[in-house]
């Protein structure tokens, strides 16, 4: 298998409850990641947010690896703020691009576009996303100052993992 079958562009998006000194906070994400075959393993690199990363035997491994690590981000800036807006500043400079990340990612994209015919599994039949079918972004609310009119289950977001398009 050539080098560029081993890197796949990923879109993903993740929901969060995270308690902090004096809030509650509910955070969206929807990002970018490459996920690459290295070293006998599966590595989930992150593009935005950047400066994380997941490893497993399996590519599904890989992703719930880099799932807890990006929990585990979340929760040492909740411990590490004072309060609910510090908190959201700082998981905001977290989602920052990692350019480096970001150029691979281009650049896997490109060759899945050329090879489509050539992935493997479990890439083959992950749901795709095209761009205009998501938004790169983060939310952070303050869920307990949500009127109780505003939760309700319509608002539950599932983890998704899709191969970009």
């Amino acid at each position: 298998m050539s080098e560029s079958m081993h890197l796949h562009p990923l879109i993903f998006t993740l929901q969060d409850v995270v308690t902090g000194c004096g809030f509650l906070a509910g955070i969206v994400v929807t990002g970018k990641a490459v996920m690459e075959y290295e070293d006998g393993k599966w590595w989930m690199y992150g593009v935005c947010p950047g400066a994380i990363a997941g490893s497993g035997t399996t590519p599904n491994e890989a992703f719930t690896d880099f799932r807890n690590r990006y929990k585990e981000v979340l929760f040492d800036i909740a411990e590490e703020c004072k309060g609910f807006v510090r908190f959201q500043a700082d998981v905001k400079d977290f989602y920052s691009e990692d350019k480096q990340e970001s150029a691979r990612w281009d650049h896997a994209l490109d060759t899945l576009r050329k090879n489509e015919d050539s992935v493997a599994e479990p890439f083959r039949s992950m749901p795709r996303k095209h761009p205009g079918e998501y938004e790169l972004r983060i939310q952070i609310d303050r869920l307990e100052k949500m009127r109780k009119a505003e939760m309700n289950p319509t608002k539950n977001i599932a983890d998704v993992l899709a191969k970009a398009a």
